[in-house]
This record gives C-alpha cells, structure tokens and sequence, in this order.
C-alpha cells in the first residue's frame, strides 16, 4: 500500500514536472531571451576570463569613482563573480518560473522574469566592458 502511494506520487510528480517544461519550452518567447542570455553569459565569460589572462600585476581595479578615482581593488579571481552572478540570475529566473509557471499569467510571468533576466546579464556584461577599460586603457 506504501509504495503504491509513493509510487503514484513520484508518477504524478514527474507528469508535472513534464507538463511544465513543455509548456516552457513551447512558449516563443521563452527559447529567444534563453538564446539572448546564454550569449551574453558566453561573451561575460570570455571577457572575464580574457581580463584575467591578459592582467599582468596581482592586482585587479575593480571599480572607478570619477570623484575618488580608484575605490576597489581586489584579487584578479574577483572578475570571474560578475558572470557566476549573471549565471545565479539566468538560473533563478528559469527555476522560478517553472515553479510558478503554469497558470492564468505563465505569459506575462515568463516576460518580466526572462526580460528582467536578459537585462540583468547585458548590465553585467557592462560592468566587465568597464573593468576591462579601467584596468587596460
């Protein structure tokens, strides 16, 4: 009797898991700002990796104030945490939107998370453009 429960669980859980994945994937939308993201995630982690082999001091100028000048200053490993964050962001919005995902608003739900998402790692790819202009220009 357990394992029949426990069995009939794990069917449905896995029917559910199924249904809402194709209903992910089947979304338009969806497939262009997962296209769009894992681009610019490959381009932030070519950059970050092209700083970090080209950096010849142990140090790494991470942010520039124009009324301070240089403010922080940190080991070269630091450049690789802004594509890791790029990364936690693409990966968070996927996983909750296939949590919440299929209901009344999967559409516009899918819209602001994946829109959000795609914004979020163009703004990162910025920040690495600007590490890479601080430390080699």
């Amino acid at each position: 009797m357990l394992y029949s429960k426990l069995y009939e669980r794990f069917y449905s859980l896995r029917i559910k898991i199924a249904n809402t994945t194709s209903e992910f994937f089947s979304f338009y939308p969806n497939r262009l700002y997962l296209i769009a993201a894992v681009f610019v995630q490959a381009v932030a982690w070519w950059l970050a990796y092209y700083i970090f082999k080209n950096l010849t001091s142990d140090l790494l100028v991470l942010h520039y104030n124009v009324d301070f000048g240089i403010d922080w200053i940190g080991d070269p490993n630091l450049v690789f945490y802004l594509p890791l964050i790029g990364l936690l962001f693409l990966l968070l919005s996927v996983i909750a939107l296939l949590i919440f995902g299929p209901g009344r608003h999967f559409r516009i739900q899918a819209h602001y998370l994946m829109a959000g998402m795609v914004l979020a790692n163009l703004g990162i790819l910025a920040s690495l453009v600007l590490v890479y202009v601080i430390n080699f220009r």
